[in-house]
């Protein structure tokens, strides 16, 4: 198990850097993402077949390797580690934590990679595969609140840029509603993590529901109430930290609902917003474009 901390970003799709800038100290002609050359057993046999067939790499542990770097006294080791929260360019005094579980049987590994290969990645399109995927059996997030760590929420999916951790646990033991919904969760949150993929002008349609309420400066002008009734959801009205209304939060709020939500909870939910619903249906229209398949 590995205990870290982290910082949530409400945005999307941040990238300002290259792949061979997340670590400061490794040399470029070092991949620690790869099973090292010479590496033998099952689990390098595993990870190699994985990369082989999806051209993503496949991790059971977030400790990539060690480096020896020089020092005026001799070496040290450095360790290289994923780091999932890499480029969340977000600060945050009180961050909250993460707790990681790994396999420790390799019939579990091999029955986790063919899941994701098969069923997770077989219904994921190409645009949005992870750089790589860390394999766990359990991933529990503490929440901060102001220093104050509550109770420990299991989740099954943290969809960062130089990984996506996913908690799969003994996939053998899930029945096909479990399996079904699992998927689900994986490809929403790896979707919702890179929606900015799409490229905006794909969502004219989608903004144009909502033009003119835009990027308010809400000292001086106000969204109507409710701001369904203009075709907004209030996930993110009560944020400090956020404008709920600038066209990325917008259509970030969008995708995550569609994932929470069946398409008939949806049109129940919001019923008496027919512009949510016309919302709803273009952005819906626009993932389908893109090989994501919802709704259906």
């Amino acid at each position: 198990m590995r205990k870290i901390l982290f910082v949530f970003a409400v945005a999307a799709g941040l990238c300002s850097c290259s792949k061979e800038d997340w670590f400061e100290d490794i040399q470029p002609e070092i991949n620690f993402f790869a099973v090292p050359e010479g590496a033998t057993g099952e689990e390098a046999d595993l990870r190699r077949g994985f990369f082989e067939e999806t051209s993503i790499y496949l991790l059971f542990n977030d400790t990539l390797g060690v480096r020896e770097v020089p020092t005026l006294s001799g070496t040290a080791q450095n360790y290289q580690v994923v780091n999932l929260f890499w480029d969340m360019n977000v600060g945050d005094d009180y961050p909250d934590s993460l707790e990681l579980y790994y396999y420790r049987d390799m019939a579990e590994k091999s029955a986790a990679a063919q899941f994701l290969r098969e069923e997770v990645l077989g219904n994921l399109p190409e645009l949005f595969y992870p750089y790589s995927v860390l394999a766990l059996d359990r991933l529990v997030r503490y929440t901060n609140t102001y220093g104050m760590f509550g109770e420990g929420e299991e989740i099954s999916t943290f969809a960062g840029m130089q990984s996506t951790a996913v908690a799969l646990g003994d996939v053998t033991r899930l029945g096909q509603e479990d399996r079904e919904r699992l998927v689900s969760d994986i490809i929403g949150q790896i979707v919702i993590s890179r929606i900015d993929l799409i490229p905006n002008e794909e969502f004219a349609d989608f903004y144009a529901y909502s033009a003119g309420y835009y990027d308010y400066d809400m000292d001086y002008f106000d969204v109507p109430t409710p701001v369904e009734s203009v075709g907004f959801l209030d996930t993110y009205t009560l944020s400090w930290s956020v404008v709920f209304n600038s066209e990325s939060n917008d259509k970030l709020a969008f995708v995550e609902k569609i994932f929470e939500l069946t398409e008939e909870e949806f049109r129940a939910t919001y019923s008496e917003y027919p512009i949510v619903i016309h919302k709803m249906e273009e952005m819906v229209r626009v993932l389908r474009e893109y090989g994501v398949n919802v709704y259906e």
